[in-house]
């Protein structure tokens, strides 16, 4: 199976930064301080791009695809591509873009492709918050294992908690819709007295704010010795979550705010 072809690189960091705009602000800074020491700045940025293009991809086949069968198709073929970077061997344009980077050879690439097929796309509903998280925790330690040996960081809990709260999230508005209920905890709709085939229907305001708190509470202020890919997603994350709390809609905040977030994430070690 061939993703999406005829499709080159420059079309899926499209997608990536249209439903994260905010990371636009990242870019900037990609290159900056060493972070990436052992790559010219083309090459650090066609990388930063290449791996969140990546993580959009991955995270549209896994969450978002509303046929499960689908899902199942294309996440064996995710697999298949990046157990070959493993071993040189690539098809996607954004696979063929990490395959440049100077430590994708050491990256955990068939430990990822492992956790992608034991995905459970029909997951029984969680019972509670912690109950959501820790059913993504085994993903996200795998993504967070590649992260961290692209960008030559050592990976944390913290860091994969991070980004299962990340996917928990940006489910949101449109995954409430969905047949996993954007995978709102049982406990979530309880205490709104609201049954799964209700949340199309019913006002969610006050429900997306009691979730955005319990999401914001789950997560660490921020992840010190993480890449400056997920210390920036991890502070945009954050702002998120506080305009859902708010009553605010779920999208990125205004562009000068982005700005200096990821600045400051540049700046953090």
């Amino acid at each position: 199976m061939d993703s999406e072809p005829g499709h080159g690189r420059a079309h899926f960091v499209g997608k990536w930064l249209q439903r994260e705009p905010e990371m636009q602000f990242a870019l900037v800074f990609c290159t900056g301080r060493g972070l990436q020491p052992r790559q010219s700045e083309e090459s650090a940025r066609e990388g930063f791009e290449a791996w969140g293009a990546l993580l959009h991809e991955l995270r549209e086949t896994l969450f978002e695809l509303s046929d499960p069968s689908v899902s199942r198709i294309k996440t064996e073929w995710w697999s298949g591509e990046l157990a070959g970077l493993a071993a040189g061997t690539t098809r996607h344009p954004l696979t063929a873009s990490l395959r440049g980077l100077p430590h994708t050879a050491e990256a955990p690439w068939p430990r990822l492709a492992r956790t992608l097929l034991e995905h459970d796309f029909e997951a029984t509903p969680a019972l509670d918050t912690a109950d959501a998280i820790d059913a993504l925790l085994p993903l996200a330690e795998s993504v967070i294992a590649v992260e961290s040996a692209l960008f030559e960081r050592s990976p944390s809990p913290a860091h994969a908690r991070s980004l299962a709260v990340h996917w928990l999230l940006h489910r949101l508005p449109a995954g409430l819709q969905a047949s996993d209920q954007a995978r709102l905890p049982m406990q979530m709709l309880a205490r709104h007295g609201l049954a799964a085939a209700q949340l199309g229907g019913a006002d969610s305001s006050p429900l997306l704010r009691d979730w955005g708190r319990e999401l914001a509470a789950a997560q660490a202020d921020d992840v010190p010795g993480a890449s400056y890919f997920r210390r920036s997603r991890h502070r945009f994350d954050r702002a998120r979550l506080q305009r859902l709390q708010a009553g605010a809609a779920a999208g990125e905040p205004l562009a000068p705010a982005s700005l200096w977030r990821a600045w400051r994430a540049a700046l953090a070690p």
